[in-house]
């Protein structure tokens, strides 16, 4: 028996780090395909925190059964130089946790700099339609030297359940910064507003699809081109920068909140119902 494992000891030593790497390779594959599901109410909410890179980020926005969102994420450059990319590009793994059924904490840290979101879920009652996502991002840098971060979020939501025939318009604050962006899906009462509580960004782009995504995408550092809409109808999608300068060991907070809200649309009929009234009413003042 001795003499057996003896024989074939060389064999297991050998295969050794062969079996580490693939048991390493499945993990970072399990990291890569995480899926989160977040829920509250009527609404429910996938956001794949992993590698994937261009594919990644939220992905899912369910409420009342029809899914509004195509694709919502993040991607950043660091200096002026270089391609932007996916933030679950920065460091191995991303960490997080989900301390309850509507909330995810989730960060992305080389060691030089990270990025953190807070995402919190609020639904409705069913058959309302509305619901509510907020976001609280931080970026830390923990070098010693300044950091030029530009950081940008890239909106593709499908309102009603429907890629194509919406409008989207972009809005500024008062210091000239993109700080909204409004969807809508004209004769179906669905509408998006997303509100940048602080701060504005420097730079948006409302366009359709995928002119914004092949920016981000490409081998080459870009800048938003400020067009601010309206765009649509189409498959109208929107985009914001922020170009930040970030002093060592020190951080920047984004708050972001987007709501989407339906307003049933009058039938024909109602509305012919409510002009023949107002007639009636003008007729019976001109009597009196």
């Amino acid at each position: 028996m001795k003499g057996s494992i003896n024989r074939y000891s060389g064999r297991v030593t050998w295969l050794l780090p062969i079996l580490f790497g693939l048991a390493l390779q499945a993990g970072l594959l399990s990291a890569n395909a995480q899926l989160i599901t977040l829920s509250d109410q009527n609404s429910s909410a996938k956001i794949n925190l992993g590698n994937v890179g261009n594919s990644g980020g939220m992905t899912n926005w369910t409420i009342d059964g029809v899914n509004n969102l195509a694709q919502q994420w993040f991607w950043y450059r660091n200096g002026a130089t270089g391609p932007e990319q996916a933030i679950s590009t920065i460091g191995v793994a991303p960490v997080f946790s989900t301390p309850n059924a509507r909330t995810l904490y989730v960060t992305y840290d080389n060691g030089s700099f990270g990025v953190t979101i807070n995402y919190l879920l609020t639904g409705a009652s069913a058959g309302t339609r509305n619901s509510d996502i907020s976001e609280s991002i931080s970026i830390i840098n923990h070098t010693a030297s300044p950091l030029s971060f530009h950081f940008f979020q890239y909106s593709d939501f499908d309102l009603a359940g429907v890629p194509g025939g919406d409008v989207v318009q972009l809005g500024k604050n008062l210091r000239g910064l993109f700080n909204e962006a409004d969807q809508t899906k004209p004769g179906s009462g669905n509408s998006l507003t997303e509100t940048v509580v602080t701060p504005g960004a420097n730079h948006g782009e409302a366009a359709l699809f995928n002119s914004t995504l092949v920016k981000l995408s490409d081998g080459n550092p870009d800048t938003l081109n400020d067009n601010a809409g309206p765009v649509g109808p189409g498959d109208a999608t929107w985009a914001l920068e922020w170009d930040l300068t970030i002093q060592p060991g020190s951080s920047v907070g984004i708050t972001k909140d987007k709501y989407i809200h339906w307003e049933p649309v009058p039938e024909p009929s109602a509305i012919a119902l409510g002009f023949l009234g107002l007639i009636g009413c003008f007729v019976l003042r001109r009597r009196r």
